[in-house]
């Protein structure tokens, strides 16, 4: 058995509670299934313009990749103008809040520094014994355990000042 599903229950049961009882119940809702349609729509665009590249340096004769860290920039803005565009036209249809944009920010943020957390897991997964022995040692100053530890608190604290923020009516 693992402890995984207990925790995700749990979870479930609290953010329904949550929602039910909320006076702008949909606004999370809304948000996250925007955010989601976001990212799969700038998948999409990455996706599509790495194909383009890649059929450019295949089909032209010397062509070479360049700048990768130029190249993503150049991407990233391109995707963010299409997806910009994109949402300009559902607005006129379908009118955006500015409580809905920002979840859809704090979603981001969030992802962002979760992505950091698990990477940061993954990269030193052969030295999460050691890890747990700095903890047990009170060696709390290495880069990894911080990484580990803060960026989670920051996401958790994050969490609890949006909902109060949303409770006072302020979100």
């Amino acid at each position: 058995m693992q402890v995984l599903p207990i925790f995700l229950v749990i979870l479930a049961i609290v953010v329904l509670g949550y929602i039910f009882t909320s006076k702008h119940r949909f606004y999370f809702l809304k948000a996250i299934i925007l955010f989601l349609v976001l990212l799969l729509l700038s998948t999409v665009n990455f996706s599509i313009f790495f194909g383009i590249a890649a059929l450019f340096i295949d089909r032209v004769h010397d062509m070479k990749l360049g700048n990768l860290f130029l190249l993503l920039a150049a991407l990233v803005i391109l995707s963010g103008l299409l997806l910009y565009e994109g949402l300009k036209r559902l607005n006129k249809h379908y009118h955006i809040s500015e409580i809905t944009l920002t979840l859809i920010e704090y979603c981001i943020q969030w992802s962002l520094i979760y992505v950091t957390v698990y990477q940061s897991i993954f990269n030193n997964i052969a030295k999460i014994h050691t890890i747990t022995k700095m903890i047990k040692t009170v060696r709390i100053l290495n880069p990894d355990l911080l990484v580990v530890i803060i960026l989670p608190s920051f996401i958790s604290i994050w969490i609890a000042v949006v909902l109060l923020k949303k409770y006072q009516h302020d979100l």
